[in-house]
């Protein structure tokens, strides 16, 4: 097997701790009627650390990590009118991960074009924060002129984009949640009002919001419902609480308890939730348009993604600890070729 066959690769042994982490040679899909990416940078997210703990179904190890990468399209596989040129810089995204490695084999429809103004770093840090973000915002809750949103975890990498896209709208008053250190972040980033998580339910006990964005279920989640205001909307990104002890995907059956459908009718409540994967398998076009609209609001200065560190790929189990313990404020980056 020739050295082309096989790339460098941040690869998931089996399912646990960071000790089924490691970074080897492993195979290359054929080329076949894929394109051919030299991967610049990964970017890290709360997907990864489900994954490597078993909470995503039908995995089987040994599989390679990483649902977002950005790179340099170095050939085109056998594509009549292929939309990319060798030489083209790209975002990659698959929700089923297989992306941090050095190069990759991957279908074109996962891939988007970069434009010119950003840069294979700064690009890293737009397919799953900005986009998750601007849906849930702007598509599914409905955010207007002089509204409130209450955003959890709001200076880690959704968080912090989530507050950016608020501030484009006239008027729109944004409350965070997030540990202690992070408040000055926070509020340099455009938070109106910081709540600190350790007594975040205690202090908003009288507040109402016309949208929240949420990336906890299980009794959080029936606690957050409680804090909307009649034709309020929240929107469920996520289930960091599985990241916990002793929580499994079982937790995420039982969550169907925390939203009841009287409560939903009585208050004038709307409960959603996002999945950009499916989202993008489904309607494609809709992610185009939308990732187009972020790429311009980020040309106008409109938006500043924040990139919180950049770790070598060597270094993954230290990158992904950061994340976990959300020590970061912004995106977490890992270089991944040379």
């Amino acid at each position: 097997m020739n050295q082309e066959q096989k790339s460098i690769s941040v690869v998931v042994n089996g399912f646990g701790g960071y000790d089924v982490l490691s970074v080897e040679d492993f195979e290359l899909l054929s080329l076949a009627d894929n394109i051919q990416v030299k991967v610049e940078y990964g970017a890290l997210n709360f997907a990864d650390l489900y994954t490597r703990k078993g909470f995503m179904p039908n995995k089987k190890a040994p599989f390679i990590l990483g649902i977002e990468c950005t790179g340099v399209v170095t050939k085109i596989g056998n594509i009549k009118n292929s939309k990319f040129k060798v030489g083209q810089r790209v975002i990659c995204y698959d929700f089923n991960g297989g992306l941090y490695r050095e190069i990759l084999h991957i279908n074109p429809m996962s891939c988007f074009l970069l434009p010119d103004s950003i840069d294979t770093k700064l690009g890293a840090t737009i397919f799953v924060n900005y986009l998750t973000a601007y849906l849930s915002l702007i598509n599914i809750g409905n955010l207007r002129e002089n509204e409130s949103v209450l955003i959890l975890s709001c200076t880690g990498g959704v968080g912090s984009a989530a507050v950016q896209i608020s501030k484009t709208i006239n008027g729109v008053k944004v409350f965070g949640t997030g540990s202690k250190i992070k408040e000055t972040f926070a509020k340099e980033n455009g938070v109106d009002t910081f709540y600190c998580i350790e007594t975040f339910s205690d202090e908003v006990q009288d507040q109402k919001f016309d949208l929240i964005i949420s990336n906890e279920s299980g009794a959080m989640f029936t606690f957050l419902q409680s804090l909307l205001k009649p034709l309020g909307r929240i929107i469920l990104l996520g289930a960091n609480n599985m990241l916990q002890p002793a929580q499994n995907t079982d937790s995420l059956k039982t969550d169907c308890d925390s939203v009841s459908l009287m409560s939903l009718l009585i208050n004038n409540r709307i409960v959603a939730g996002l999945h950009l994967g499916i989202l993008l398998a489904t309607d494609p076009e809709k992610v185009h348009t939308i990732l187009e609209h972020i790429f311009k609001l980020i040309e106008q200065k409109k938006l500043n993604p924040v990139i919180h560190s950049v770790w070598k790929v060597s270094e993954i189990v230290e990158a992904t600890k950061l994340l976990e313990d959300r020590k970061n404020v912004g995106k977490v980056l890992i270089k991944i070729s040379k």
